[in-house]
């Protein structure tokens, strides 16, 4: 009996320091970073049958627990990565929205058009034409600090997401590594699951979707393998594959995700969501680009209408105007394996109509196929061409073969290249190239309105043309000769790149003239033109003003930036609720462990003072059969 009584007293005696060590491995743990609390799970020993009953034999120590639950964590996985998502995206676009909502290039454009109207009070004067001449240099200066400041978030972004792969690989190489000792472990432990090793292979996991979101498969082994994306495997086990980053190659602006299998290079950037690789991958791609792509619209879109209008104008020496502005051409580029052409130019006819966005080209040996990258719409363009399409001009050279591809950038290099055409304030064309003259004999009371220009390329328009009209006075004769043309009050009068009304009623022989305006040197009808074109609707297919434009890019990433803010907080409480549902069922609670100590302390005395009575009981029976 006291040989079963001090064997029993043993196992108390372990079993409660054995509880002891767990509460205290707690207690140590409790500021550990995904650590999860440890319970002792206790068992009766198998009794023993003595002929008249079952005698306990003590206690056994049937495992400790880990008090964790897979979906709890799995909901902690998902909720940081969309709150890190959210947190990287709203800083990323509020850099953006900073940059250009100081008013840097709409401050110039109202510079450059406070500069027009200043010149048009007196054309003549070399000093406001001056101060027009350096108000278009800061204009353009403005355009191309506006790029540069967005190029360099978007530098900053390529660096983010290098440095974000280089993070993911060092951690799906550890999380490999845990696997491997996980796994030996339970091995060892006869499949009691290493419970330390285990938390930290969770932790891993969560800092994984801080970056990137991941899906996990639990294998039997005790390993998991980890997926991001559509499924693409980065850890199998205990091997890990590493994700890298490539310059994509149609754009040598952007980095791309990629896996290296065998040497060939797999892009995934599309698949991947979630994390802070998400998030700039999201902001790339979804307000980056676009709004480097609307200031460089709003750029080329500046400049060609302008010089369109410049050209229709008479500068100080009498000779027409030229352009204000020079850009560059659409980027277009190609991989080497293309073997057709293309040329892209802007279709100045139709500027208004250009998208903020990039696009992809692509030929299928038959029919192409022209997607805009900024909102995924694609049209098929089928014959030679050229083919005119969101205010460019698409021509094909060398005919191209199925599988062909190409990479279209209208506008988002504009800014950087865009230059001043002149430096001359006297050519700066701000009179109408012609006049108008009515005849002193004549009788009738019509007027001849001022000339307006329809094409400065006509090799006529400067030549004078007298219209006189015939009797009856319902025709006229262009100087003079040739066909009668017939009189409407009021009609256009189209003639040799010009543009006149005559208004009111006329009689036999009245005659008006259109002249060169050579000489005119306090005419400022064409500056006023210039002037009024801040107002005009010429972007956005026609309804929204330079200022308008802008205004409204401004508007939709400040709308971006407030929606990521409201985002970045309802998922932060969500984190928050999951941490809290993790802690409340994983979490070392130091009261509980406390009273835990008290409890095992209590039970360590007392299986003491089993073993102590069980030695005095020996003791008592030696000494008796001693006598």
């Amino acid at each position: 009996m006291g040989s079963s009584t001090f064997e029993i007293g043993l196992s108390g005696l372990f079993a409660s320091q054995q509880g002891l060590a767990t509460a205290g491995h707690n207690i140590a743990n409790v500021n550990t970073e995904g650590y999860s609390r440890q319970r002792v799970t206790f068992e009766t020993r198998t009794p023993q049958f003595i002929g008249y009953g079952f005698v306990g034999k003590g206690v056994d120590i049937q495992a400790i627990d880990r008090l964790a639950s897979e979906f709890i964590v799995e909901q902690l996985r998902n909720s940081t990565a969309n709150e890190a998502r959210a947190i990287k995206l709203s800083e990323l676009i509020d850099r953006v929205d900073a940059q250009i909502g100081d008013g840097l290039v709409a401050g110039g454009m109202q510079n450059f058009f406070d500069a027009v109207s200043d010149a048009n009070d007196d054309p003549r004067l070399m000093a406001t034409r001056q101060v027009l001449i350096e108000s278009a240099r800061s204009m353009v200066a403005r355009f191309a600090e506006q790029e540069e400041q967005l190029n360099a978030i978007s530098r900053s972004a390529n660096e983010q997401l290098r440095a974000s792969v280089t993070k993911v690989n060092a951690l799906t190489a550890a999380i490999a590594d845990l696997n491997v000792d996980i796994a030996r472990g339970a091995g060892l432990a006869a499949g009691q699951p290493p419970n330390d090793l285990l938390d930290k292979r969770d932790q891993l996991l969560v800092e994984l979707s801080r970056l990137v979101g991941v899906q996990t498969q639990q294998r039997s082994d005790g390993m998991v393998n980890v997926l991001v994306g559509d499924g693409q495997l980065v850890v199998t086990g205990g091997n890990s594959s590493a994700m890298t980053t490539i310059v994509n190659p149609l754009d040598a602006s952007r980095v791309e995700v990629a896996f290296d299998v065998g040497g060939t290079q797999t892009q995934i950037t599309e698949t991947l969501g979630g994390g802070e690789i998400g998030a700039l991958i999201d902001f790339r791609d979804g307000t980056l680009e676009p709004t480097r792509s609307a200031i460089g619209r709003l750029a080329a879109t500046t400049a060609i209408s302008l010089n369109e209008a410049h050209r229709r104008g008479m500068d100080l020496n009498g000779a027409l105007g030229g352009d204000l502005f020079t850009i560059p051409a659409p980027k277009v580029s190609a991989p080497a394996a293309n073997t057709g052409a293309i040329s892209v130019a802007f279709d100045t006819a139709n500027v208004g109509d250009l998208a903020a966005s990039d696009y992809r080209l692509t030929h299928d040996g038959t029919n192409y196929t022209l997607t805009r990258l900024a909102d995924g719409s694609a049209q098929t363009l089928s014959g030679a061409g050229p083919f005119n399409v969101d205010g460019l001009t698409l021509t094909v050279g060398t005919p191209p073969a199925a599988g062909d591809v190409w990479l279209i950038q209208p506008t988002k290099f504009v800014p950087r290249s865009m230059a001043l055409a002149t430096t001359d304030p006297s050519a700066l064309a701000l009179a109408a190239p012609v006049r108008t003259a009515t005849a002193t004999g004549n009788i009738g009371a019509a007027t001849i309105g001022r000339p307006s220009v329809l094409d400065p390329s006509d090799p006529n328009l400067l030549a004078t043309t007298t219209l006189v009209f015939n009797d009856p006075p319902t025709t006229y004769q262009v100087n003079g000769a040739g066909p009668l043309v017939p009189y409407t009050s009021g009609a256009d009068i189209d003639l040799n790149g010009w543009r006149v009304q005559i208004t009111g009623t006329v009689e036999p022989g009245d005659t008006f003239t259109v002249s060169s305006n050579a000489g005119g040197l306090g005419d400022n009808s064409n500056g006023l033109g210039l002037s009024a074109m801040q107002f005009q609707p010429l972007m956005v297919g026609g309804t929204a003003t330079y200022q308008e434009a802008y205004g409204i890019l401004v508007g939709d990433v400040g709308a971006a930036a407030q929606q990521t803010r409201i985002s970045r907080e309802a998922l932060s409480a969500l984190t928050e609720n999951a941490q809290a549902a993790r802690d409340a069922l994983s979490g070392v609670n130091l009261d509980e462990e406390a009273a835990n100590l008290l409890r095992f302390q209590q039970a360590y005395q007392a299986a003491a003072r089993v073993i102590s009575a069980a030695d005095e009981a020996f003791k008592a029976l030696i000494d008796a059969t001693r006598n």
